[in-house]
């Protein structure tokens, strides 16, 4: 009897070791999962802080030239510096997801001890798929905007200067709608402006959200392991 007792409990102590040595590999196999996700949260912090800067950028040139376009442009080279101001800069959202993409698709999720860890981190990303098709859908209307739109002659960007360098190339009438406030050339140019500065605005404000969110789950995750240290 007392053989089978030492069997049995011999059993029981070496369950326990291998329960102890799994729950020990899945702990570590979460910290360097929160650390893989810190690490995406950094870069993802460098670049909105780097997507709200541009969108400014561009909110800037777009309203300079919408109040520029109605001052008058007494020459070639007025008009040059106008078109300088537009811009068609456009960027979708991207993120670093392949932490989170990994972990959600092995079915991986319910490794984090810490809940508020785990539902911040999901409702980050289902946040990220969310702007990520809002943007998209503002850059595809501009897009087709931009195709379907009387957009200025390419001749008179600087970035062409080195093609178009006589000025024989250059007729007045080519760009003198500008100074005429009511024409179709003008009103379509300043509406393609006006849309970019809207498209930017709710861009910006994407991101902002987004770093805010980015920010609280860094937090909470640097906490999560200065607490299992």
């Amino acid at each position: 009897m007392g053989e089978i007792i030492l069997v049995v409990v011999g059993i029981l102590i070496a369950l326990s070791i291998n329960n102890w040595n799994e729950d020990r590999k899945e702990e570590v196999l979460e910290l360097e999962y929160l650390e893989r996700i810190l690490t995406d949260l950094k870069a993802d912090t460098r670049y909105f802080n780097r997507q709200i800067v541009e969108c400014n950028e561009v909110m800037n040139l777009s309203y300079q030239y919408i109040h520029k376009a109605y001052e008058e442009q007494k020459s070639k080279e007025d008009y040059v510096a106008l078109v300088e101001l537009f811009t068609d800069r456009t960027e979708n959202l991207v993120v670093q997801n392949s932490t989170y993409l990994e972990l959600n698709n092995a079915g991986k999720l319910s490794i984090f001890k810490n809940q508020q860890v785990k539902d911040s981190l999901i409702a980050l990303h289902r946040d990220y798929e969310y702007a990520a098709s809002r943007i998209k859908e503002f850059n595809d209307y501009h897009s087709r905007l931009l195709s379907s739109a009387r957009v200025y002659n390419s001749k008179y960007s600087k970035k062409r200067a080195f093609i178009f360098d006589k000025p024989y190339m250059f007729n007045p009438n080519e760009w003198e709608y500008i100074n005429d406030p009511t024409s179709e050339k003008f009103r379509e140019q300043e509406w393609i402006n006006a849309m970019y500065l809207v498209k930017h605005k709710e861009a910006m404000e994407f991101h902002k959200a987004l770093l805010s969110k980015n920010e609280f789950l860094n937090e909470l995750i640097v906490e999560e392991l200065d607490n299992r240290k």
